[in-house]
């Protein structure tokens, strides 16, 4: 028995993959690793080009390729890497043979159940390395998220500005901003995001409008997830909005989330409340009414540099189906150099039904807009 043990351990240091466990301190897994039987077997020690001491993660792809770097996460079949040469890499679940980390991870199992430690994968097996040594199918593996300072969770956002200044025969100044903040746990995703825009011709106002959107995403199974909080807030001065916010909760599914595709849905119950900016006369300066919200987010890596991102937003009041607005934001995204980015936005904002103005007017019901700018992810 010492014997085997001793065998075990040099097995688990050539892989470079033990060491002693901080207590569990991840954002939202619970270590159960104790509830999981001992490993039947020992992980294997990994054939070159991994060294007999691995200082970085290392993947071998079913193609016969190895990346060098950092796993970053694993979630709906899908592998996040920060390779050494080539930057974020992200492949499916499937065309992973082998995979070895250095760095801790909180996993999460099928059965939702946590576990932390080293992850070696290779073939059908995995083993989990913690407290003890775990042996799982490859199958029971939902999620894997890097440790950050004893936290499962990761930062990524995006900053993007765009501006235009003319004189002369012709006096116009625009500005556009995109802004993108995101924060993913091993169960839940939760992205903010920031898009307006604000122009002047001739000394007129011709667009003055913001967005602010927050929308919180936990996973229950692989696919299915729930929505809550979800918070949007408009202001759009030429459309005669004050302020417009939406607050709700849903239920969604991930229909596809492979290397090269991510489109997920929802849809629930919301509360809208409206403020107009200046009410037509005898008209309430404001209303509300509840809600069916529909979402759709859908993401394609049409190549390694370029992404094409559509958010659709539906808003549909439960008394009036015709009284309903949307937003749809098409995003093309080109890398240029390091984290700077060329980015090509279109915007659709319809208010089906807009509010007359305090002169009588009614604003149009379709706003249209294209802007292009530099960005820069972090």
């Amino acid at each position: 028995m010492l014997l085997r043990s001793a065998v075990a351990a040099a097995a688990l240091a050539a892989c470079g993959c033990v060491g002693a466990q901080p207590p569990f301190l991840v954002d939202d897994v619970k270590d159960e690793t104790l509830s999981f039987p001992v490993a039947a077997s020992t992980p294997p020690v990994p054939e070159p080009p991994v060294p007999a001491e691995p200082t970085r993660d290392w993947v071998k792809l079913t193609s016969g390729e190895w990346l060098r770097g950092a796993l970053v996460r694993i979630r709906s079949d899908r592998l996040e890497f920060d390779s050494d040469k080539l930057g974020s890499v992200t492949v499916a679940l499937s065309d992973v043979e082998t995979l070895c980390t250095v760095e801790e991870q909180a996993v999460v199992t099928g059965d939702d159940r946590g576990l932390r430690g080293r992850v070696v994968l290779r073939g059908d097996d995995l083993w989990i390395e913690g407290e003890r040594t775990v042996q799982l199918e490859r199958d029971a593996l939902f999620a894997a998220l890097a440790l950050h300072d004893g936290r499962a969770v990761d930062w990524s956002g995006e900053v993007t500005v765009g501006a235009t200044a003319r004189s002369g025969n012709t006096s116009q100044n625009d500005f556009s901003g995109y802004a993108e903040l995101l924060r993913e746990s091993a169960r839940t995703t939760w992205r903010s995001t920031y898009n307006g825009v604000a122009s002047r011709a001739g000394g007129v106002e011709t667009a003055n409008n913001h967005r602010l959107r927050s929308i919180r995403d936990v996973f229950l199974t692989r696919r299915m997830f729930v929505t809550a909080p979800s918070v949007d807030a408009y202001r759009d001065r030429l459309q005669n909005i004050d302020v417009r916010l939406v607050a709700g909760a849903a239920v969604g599914y991930q229909v596809v989330d492979d290397g090269k595709h991510r489109w997920k849905v929802g849809a629930g119950p919301a509360y809208q409340f409206t403020r107009f900016r200046a009410p037509a006369e005898g008209e309430d300066g404001s209303e509300e009414a509840l809600a069916a919200a529909l979402r759709s987010e859908y993401g394609w890596d049409l190549t390694d540099d370029v992404t094409l991102g559509l958010d659709y937003l539906l808003n549909v009041a439960v008394d009036d189906a015709d009284d309903y607005n949307h937003n749809l934001v098409a995003r093309v995204s080109v890398d240029l150099i390091g984290a700077l980015t060329l980015d090509v936005v279109f915007v659709w904002d319809r208010v089906n039904r807009p509010n007359a103005r305090a002169d009588g007017t009614v604003p149009g019901a379709d706003d249209f807009r294209t802007t292009v700018g530099l960005g820069w992810s972090f």
